[in-house]
């Protein structure tokens, strides 16, 4: 097939990256058994998302990204993510007005627990939104409901978007991944794993929310290059800034894959430009500026949690994972075109 590409390179984001810090929280082994234990329970999972939840092993996703959170918490955490994995395998089959449903059966609880529709979603929910406790229905609690509010609407527009074989311009394509991804529900839990409830002055604040946007954005931009393979296999891509970059601007695969690494170098840089800023900046009360500085050091744990855990899963690159860490290669069992930058699945 002429102009076809049956492999690309990944960006090498972790020398750009070189200033965060890994963590991985102490509480990981017991924690992530327990919390698998608890979705399995419900029987939510279909035998190919259990397979699919098996291989992602997310809950190490969670060790990286919330390494001080302590045990309750770190569990909490867990769930919320094991409940993100449901919705996403639940959605990627549906059509705009299932996914609606899909998100009755999670924002009814988180709305009002005693909300019930008989699914095993909205069991789960419940169960989790018991284990937030009062944080819930603290400011920070509530930020944390509009997001997943937000999240499930972006859901249900990738749905729809995926139902009319629709692929966003960049920009909107953006706006759309910063809710559709759930990585703003899960920074908003750091606020719950921290003990912390944060006034809408810190995240009103220009630094803080350039900060804030760079981390959402980084751990986007790195999901979709490094999940681009398996969900152009499974007719996913549309909804993916490889795919968009390519169709917006009539580029090919490895260029796109560059301008990934390129804008993701961009946003690192901004990020630590903001976040020297902040620090000098007073919120005029100590423990109000300390509190932010210990949300922001959390914050900063996802975007270099996110890179090293895609290669320690199998859920993007398989058994291949350590050959793609060393050779940033990435084989195609599709190959892909230029002119179609995308096969949607029907």
């Amino acid at each position: 097939m002429v102009g076809a590409s049956e492999y690309f390179y990944v960006p090498d984001l972790l020398p750009v990256s070189s200033g965060f810090t890994l963590g991985l929280n102490p509480h990981y082994a017991q924690a992530s058994a327990e919390s698998r234990a608890w979705l399995t329970s419900h029987n939510a999972l279909s035998s190919r998302t259990l397979a699919i939840f098996t291989k992602a092993n997310m809950e190490q996703l969670v060790a990286r990204c919330y390494p001080s959170a302590p045990y309750y918490e770190f569990r909490t955490v867990c769930d919320f993510v094991c409940l993100l994995v449901v919705i996403d395998e639940m959605s990627d089959e549906q059509n705009g007005a299932d996914a609606h449903k899909t998100g009755e059966s999670f924002l009814g609880v988180l709305r009002d627990p005693k909300w019930d529709n008989g699914t095993p979603l909205a069991a789960l929910t419940r169960e989790f939104r018991a284990r937030l406790g009062d944080w819930v229905d603290t400011d920070a609690g509530k930020r944390f409901v509009r997001h997943c509010e937000n999240y499930m609407n972006g859901t249900i527009r990738e749905a729809g978007l995926r139902e009319r074989g629709e692929i966003l311009p960049t920009a909107e394509y953006q706006d759309l991944r910063r809710e559709n991804s759930a990585v703003r529900p899960c920074v908003a839990l750091m606020e719950y794993s921290l003990g912390l409830n944060l006034p809408d002055a810190v995240h009103d604040n220009e630094h803080f929310g350039i900060l804030y946007w760079n981390v959402i954005d980084m751990v986007c931009w790195a999901n979709d290059v490094y999940s681009f393979a398996i969900e152009h296999e499974n007719g996913l891509a549309g909804n993916n800034v490889v795919t968009v970059l390519m169709h917006d601007e009539g580029i090919n695969l490895q260029t796109a894959s560059n301008r990934v690494g390129e804008h993701y170098k961009y946003l690192v840089d901004t990020y630590w430009t903001a976040r020297e800023a902040l620090s000098k900046h007073t919120f005029g009360d100590q423990k109000l500026d300390d509190q932010v500085q210990s949300y922001v050091r959390e914050m900063a744990n996802w975007p270099i949690g996110n890179i090293v855990w895609s290669f320690e899963t199998r859920r993007y690159f398989g058994d291949q994972k350590e050959q793609v860490k060393a050779t940033r290669r990435v084989n195609l069992k599709r190959a892909v075109t230029q002119s179609s930058a995308v096969t949607l699945r029907a």
